[in-house]
This record gives C-alpha cells, sequence and structure tokens, in this order.
C-alpha cells in the first residue's frame, strides 16, 4: 500500500476511491491547509514541475550534488502537499469516472507549452468534482473552455486514449484533493519529463507492475515502444521482452499490443521487493 492510500484511503481498496477525495470546498481553502502547503491561489503553479527546473539542471550539469538533493528534497515536498500525479490502469480509471461528478473535458497545459497546440486540438486533459466551477478563479486553466461529459462519455474517451498510448493518471489540486485524470506521455507531460528525467518524484509509481510471460511471449517486440517510462527492452538471447519491474509504473500500455497476452499486471504490494518502490 502507497502512503497516499495510508493516509487518506478510509477503508477504500485505494485513496482514488474514496469519494471524499474529491470533494474539495469551492471558493475557500482553509487557512490552516495554505499555511501547510505553502500553496498558491493555482495549486498547479506550486507543484514540483516549476520547483525543479533550470537550478536543479544547472546543479546537474556540474555534478553538484548537494544542492540537486536539496531541490529535489524542496521539489518533492511541495509537489506532493499540493500538486501530483500517480498512474492508475485503465480498468481503475473506468472505475474512478463512475465515482465523480461533474466531469468534463478541457485542455491539457503540458502540450499547450511544449508543442503550441492550439486549443481545438488539444482536449486531452479531464477535469472532475467541484473544481470544475472554478472557471473565474484559474482562467489560465480552463483556457479553451470545458465540454462537460456523461459519464459513459468520458469512459468512451479514456478508453480512445488509452489505446492510442496515452497513460492515465490522477493528479491532486491541493493534497489529498484528486481534481484531474489527466492522459499523459512522454515527453510532451510535464510530470513525466520531471520525474523520468530528472528523478524528481512528481508522478509516483501505480499499484501495479508488468510481468512477461516467457512461455507466451512470441518476440515481436510491439510493447517496447509503448513504454513512457523505459522500462521495456527486448532481449535478443532470449528472443523475448523484458520488464524492468523497478522502473515499471504500472500503466498496462505494453498490454495492448500483445496478441499472446503474454503480459499480466501483478499487484505491486504483494511482490516484497517492489512493495515500496513508489
Amino acid at each position: 500500500m502507497c502512503v497516499w492510500c495510508e493516509r487518506y484511503s478510509e477503508g477504500a481498496e485505494r485513496w482514488y476511491f474514496n469519494p471524499a477525495n474529491y470533494a474539495r470546498r469551492l471558493y475557500k481553502i482553509r487557512r490552516e491547509e495554505a499555511e501547510a502547503a505553502g500553496a498558491e491561489a493555482n495549486p498547479q503553479r506550486a507543484g514540483g514541475m516549476t520547483a525543479g527546473g533550470r537550478p536543479f539542471q544547472e546543479a546537474m550539469a556540474v555534478r553538484d550534488v548537494a544542492t540537486m538533493e536539496r531541490i529535489k528534497k524542496e521539489a518533492e515536498e511541495r509537489a506532493w502537499a499540493t500538486h501530483f500525479g500517480q498512474v492508475v490502469t485503465l480498468e481503475e480509471t473506468l472505475k474512478i469516472v463512475d465515482l465523480i461528478y461533474p466531469i468534463g473535458q478541457m485542455t491539457c497545459n503540458c502540450r499547450r507549452s511544449m508543442r503550441g497546440l492550439p486549443d481545438e486540438e488539444n482536449f486531452t486533459c479531464i477535469g472532475m468534482g467541484p473544481g470544475m466551477y472554478k472557471w473565474e478563479r484559474w482562467p489560465d486553466t480552463y483556457r479553451g473552455g470545458v465540454e462537460f461529459l456523461t459519464t459513459a462519455q468520458a469512459k468512451d474517451l479514456v478508453t480512445r486514449l488509452h489505446h492510442r498510448g496515452y497513460v492515465q493518471v490522477m493528479y491532486t489540486f491541493g493534497t489529498p484533493y484528486l481534481g484531474g485524470i489527466c492522459n499523459c506521455d512522454y515527453p510532451d507531460c510535464g510530470g513525466f519529463r520531471t520525474t523520468v528525467d530528472l528523478g524528481i518524484k512528481c508522478v509516483w509509481k501505480g499499484h501495479y507492475v508488468a510481468q512477461v510471460d516467457p512461455n507466451k511471449c512470441n518476440g515481436c517486440g510491439l510493447c517496447v515502444s509503448r513504454c513512457q517510462f523505459k522500462a521495456l527492452s527486448f532481449n535478443p538471447s532470449y528472443n523475448m521482452a523484458y520488464v524492468d519491474q523497478m522502473q515499471c509504473f504500472g500503466c498496462g500500455q505494453c498490454q495492448i499490443p500483445c496478441k499472446p497476452n503474454a503480459i499480466s499486471l501483478l499487484d505491486r504490494s504483494k511482490i516484497p521487493a517492489l512493495a515500496t518502490v513508489w
């Protein structure tokens, strides 16, 4: 069980299955919350993705380990208090969609900044819960507007995006309040880049980990190109795919092209070597 489930599941199987974590108050942040988290008016601007940046990369360039560790610690603490994500499977996402209201399709800030996508081509994120009514408070977050969806429409959307190769990530907006299902990919996603490239954990691994069945794998290698986290490789000596389970985030993307169904997702908490690897 991850630390967030220990703190915020309140009897639910996972912390993101607890309806209370989608019920943040509208238009008022309790003073003690803001002081504890150091949160700005928009939690997205207070996360680790903005706290790492150039100073961390400059320290990396000169191998200033002490500075790197200090910035990393500060960035992670800030992200975990305000705005961070955890990978979920498609099946978990569909279950989450049944818990939340309202649901809105909206533009992705990462793809806007990374690729310069116009709003009409950029509706790849899902917002949910009371934050969807905060139009006038966070106008930049809602650029392009919002298309409100039914539960069935939302499930259809995340399923299509998942099969296209996007990874579903639950994001907090003032922890523990979950306000978005981001459909992420590397290198477009700021959270993925910060986590994978810099080692600053703005995105936590999911509750599952992939495993290849050597008796079923036919060596096609199609799964390797689906991995966003550098966890999959192809072993020519054995003519099969190999999963680095320490690196795996458990998104399930590798299962999609696998015709012999050689890849399964295992519960991370039941594997002793991985139970604390988040």
